[in-house]
């Protein structure tokens, strides 16, 4: 199976096709761990990248003894930003074997490895083109293939959406309640004339006797006048 980068140069994210294309560049003369190694880095600079276009603060609290790392940068955009799980699962793959290319001398990364950090870095990209600048472009991994087909939320264009909520942004508000002491208070005095909303309990209790009042008049009238 073929593989490039070259659908990065056209695209908000061209700015990192020279890295991509190195690492692809460094597969073909099988320096694999030079592949690997590559890859993280790479992978950090589009961890910068999603932070600008995101808007969220490089700086954000960090707990005491903690730095702000590679490492730190994707699980601080797992809680903020709503890419798909399997994407941000890529970003942990090629971190942890970048990590071991880097600091573990003993390992020795095969073809296979460096492949495989290759079509995840792949399709990474391919998910963010597809999101910020509204393509269709195709995903190398099978799982990541059927989720995008599945998953509609793969295809939204993130340009589009709202801001993201921050924990702050969140305000609660008191729920009004409706005092169902008053309600039957109203209700109470109904009559078969409309009364007027504004009235009080009062003034529908002398409207209803008023109208009852005037009826019995009448009927008064009526049996006199038969009567009579």
């Amino acid at each position: 199976m073929e593989i490039n980068f070259d659908f990065v140069q056209n695209s908000s994210f061209a700015d990192l096709y020279p890295a991509a294309n190195k690492i692809y560049k460094l597969y073909t003369i099988e320096d694999y761990r030079d592949v690997i190694s590559n890859s993280r880095l790479l992978l950090e600079a589009i961890t910068k990248k999603i932070f600008l276009l995101e808007n969220l603060d490089p700086y954000y609290p960090i707990s005491t003894g903690e730095y702000r790392n590679l490492r730190n940068n994707t699980h601080y955009l797992r809680s903020h930003i709503n890419y798909p799980l399997s994407i941000m699962d890529l970003f942990d793959e090629v971190r942890r074997m970048g990590n071991a290319a880097i600091h573990d001398a003993q390992i020795e990364p095969d073809k296979k490895q460096a492949w495989r950090c290759i079509c995840n870095l792949h399709d990474i990209l391919v998910f963010l083109i597809n999101s910020y600048d509204n393509k269709n472009l195709y995903y190398i991994r099978p799982d990541i293939s059927m989720e995008a087909q599945t998953d509609e939320q793969h295809y939204y264009n993130r340009q589009k959406t709202q801001s993201h909520i921050k924990l702050h942004d969140h305000v609660t508000s008191k729920k009004k309640t409706t005092n169902i002491k008053n309600k039957h208070k109203k209700t109470k005095y109904f009559s078969s004339n409309q009364v007027n909303e504004d009235m009080t309990g009062k003034e529908a209790k002398e409207e209803t006797i008023k109208h009852t009042s005037l009826w019995d008049k009448i009927t008064q009238f009526w049996q006199k006048k038969k009567q009579g």
